[in-house]
């Protein structure tokens, strides 16, 4: 979908009267098996007057701003003023909506004890066939048993009571995405990414990229990359970028890379073709597979840009 089908999609959900949506409230849990996650969800009763201030959430958060729109790329660096978006498709959210789509089938949390240890909470707003999710993921500060740490108090019947006498559950305000019509809409591109299993995913994309890179014949040590970027979040980011560009797979990149770097003095260690990896140089070679490195027109100066956006 092309970025102008985003934008009128964000529009169409700016122009929803969500008075007459039906809003309901769910608890997600999640479990690992085999490096992927697996969700249930529980269905949380909610009171007229808490369904209008979620709606009021939604509306204030997606519907009150406006926003730029912008692809979603492993390198995005978050922004008050930005969603970026991605087609549901590609994440682990069909799998909750297939829960909650299952309605009156799935449970009733009906003691203190079924809020604790959920993953997620999502406020469903549906209107017809029509739906729009909210998705927050539980913190340490929205965590119900984490509550009392936060050393809050109740006026309740004319006396201040303590939080450790309360079942207490914190709703924030803001959500980290949206889903409606198979688009995610990212307001927290950390959360959504910790929430929607990315690291995992990310770590496939990095082992592929390996592979490749072993495949290729055109690289020495290349078990040092895989040892760097290990479970680092920063350095899988960098490879997943990597495939997703794959400046590495055209046939005279590589080449091109040893020329110029030779030409700019950037230190890459090249034998017999071959692109030697260095512990000491790895990060700079993972610049220039990405095409980070790149010259102003204007001044011409080097800069190192990972998140790039082609000029069209």
């Amino acid at each position: 979908m092309s970025n102008k089908a985003h934008k009128a999609t964000l529009k169409a959900i700016k122009a929803i009267d969500l008075k007459k949506w039906v809003v309901t409230f769910w608890l997600v849990k999640r479990y690992m098996a085999n490096h992927a996650a697996h969700y249930s969800v529980l269905r949380v009763n909610t009171d007229a007057k808490l369904q209008k201030r979620l709606k009021g959430y939604v509306v204030n958060q997606l519907q009150g701003k406006d926003f730029h729109l912008a692809e979603y790329d492993f390198n995005n660096a978050d922004g008050d003023d930005t969603l970026f978006t991605i087609t549901a498709d590609a994440t682990d959210f069909p799998k909750v909506e297939v829960a909650i789509n299952a309605g009156f089938d799935n449970a009733i949390a009906k003691e203190y004890q079924d809020l604790l240890n959920s993953w997620a909470y999502v406020v469903q707003l549906e209107h017809g066939n029509d739906r729009l999710y909210a998705w927050r993921k539980i913190s340490t500060l929205t965590q119900p048993k984490k509550v009392q740490s936060r050393q809050a108090t109740f006026f309740v019947e004319h006396k201040l009571v303590d939080v450790e006498d309360k079942e207490v559950f914190l709703i924030d305000p803001r959500f980290d995405f949206f889903v409606h019509g198979g688009m995610i809409f990212i307001a927290n591109k950390k959360e959504f990414e910790i929430s929607m299993n990315f690291r995992e995913g990310m770590k496939a994309k990095a082992a592929e990229v390996i592979q490749n890179f072993n495949e290729s014949g055109r690289f020495k040590n290349v078990d040092l990359i895989q040892k760097h970027v290990g479970d680092n979040l920063h350095h899988l980011r960098k490879m997943a970028s990597i495939l997703k560009a794959g400046y590495y797979q055209q046939p005279d990149y590589i080449q091109r890379m040893i020329e110029v770097s030779k030409e700019e003095g950037w230190e890459l260690k090249v034998e017999d073709g071959q692109v030697v990896v260095e512990a000491e140089t790895i990060d700079v070679l993972l610049k220039l597979l990405n095409n980070d490195r790149l010259r102003s027109p204007i001044n011409n100066e080097i800069f190192d840009a990972a998140a790039k956006a082609p000029v069209k």
